[in-house]
């Protein structure tokens, strides 16, 4: 089964002619499934807390969260279950930036002083997400453009892109996105990725992955490690809860189910990797989280468009 055929492709609409859009939310917690759209998003998590879905990746976002999402990058924020029991004192505040993918596009193909600015967006189809520290200035100019109109709000935008190129205290949601099987140059990595990320779904054992890498378990461990930031039974469960959510949200299958579909073995082992990773249980993903959810009525609550 594909699973990017389960991620929803969300329409959106820069109305006016502008080519950005921006959302301040105010939301009871988030509601939004996996998806992925053409315009690249900012995302400012001023006050929430949970877990974020991103490609491959499973990270978690607190207050003051800010990330950019490249073009087509498929991604959801999911709120901790804490924000599920209705408590008046959780919300979840956040401004979302939409912008066109082809934004300043002949500017940052012709223009050395655009060059920052370019690099930036070609790293964000990783997922690029801001750290605290250093990065003051870039908070406050992402929640002052929320104010800002017209010429002004354009200038804003490249003023925060900007800041972002520059800013030293960033990461990727890919780890290192220099490893990743799209752009790698290493062949044994390349060869590895590919056994793993077609067949994680199936029995993966050590010395099987070792062998098509060449190498003996142990020196196999360390050079995976080394590479990915991971150890291959946590990169091997992260692949496979990932899918396990996707599953969930269709409400197509049992959880057995897709314990087995995913690749785990026994019951009581999938629901310990689901905790360990997103730190739900898989019944109170589906509970708490289901693309069933009349999405006109609710995503429609709590949306400010400025």
């Amino acid at each position: 089964m594909s699973r990017q055929a389960n991620i929803m492709h969300e329409q959106l609409h820069l109305v006016g002619g502008s080519p950005i859009k921006i959302k301040k939310c105010n939301y009871d917690y988030f509601k939004y499934p996996y998806h992925f759209h053409m315009e690249y998003e900012i995302a400012y998590i001023h006050k929430g807390y949970g877990t974020l879905y991103a490609g491959n990746s499973i990270n978690s976002f607190k207050d003051d969260y800010l990330v950019l999402f490249g073009s087509n990058y498929p991604h959801m924020f999911k709120s901790h279950q804490d924000f599920y029991d209705q408590s008046p004192k959780l919300r979840t505040h956040a401004i979302i930036i939409h912008f066109q993918e082809d934004f300043l596009k002949e500017s940052r193909k012709y223009y050395p002083e655009f060059n920052g600015i370019n690099q930036l967006l070609i790293n964000s189809q990783y997922g690029a997400t801001f750290g605290l520290e250093g990065n003051e200035q870039l908070r406050e100019k992402v929640e002052n453009i929320t104010h800002a109109t017209g010429l002004k709000r354009l200038i804003e935008l490249i003023d925060i892109l900007y800041l972002m190129g520059q800013s030293t205290n960033v990461s990727f949601l890919g780890q290192q996105k220099e490893k990743d099987l799209l752009t790698t140059k290493d062949e044994r990595l390349i060869k590895v990725l590919s056994k793993i990320n077609t067949e994680y779904h199936k029995e993966i054992h050590l010395e099987e992955i070792a062998e098509i890498a060449g190498m003996n378990p142990s020196a196999f461990s360390r050079y995976f490690k080394q590479k990915t930031s991971k150890t291959l039974t946590r990169y091997i469960n992260e692949l496979r809860i990932n899918y396990a959510c996707e599953l969930l949200i269709e409400e197509r299958l049992s959880i057995s189910q897709i314990a087995y579909e995913c690749g785990f073995n026994n019951i009581s082992n999938f629901n310990r990797q689901f905790r360990n990773i997103t730190t739900f249980n898989p019944s109170d993903y589906i509970k708490k989280f289901s693309r069933n959810i009349s999405q006109n009525e609710k995503f429609k609550q709590g949306i400010k468009t400025v």
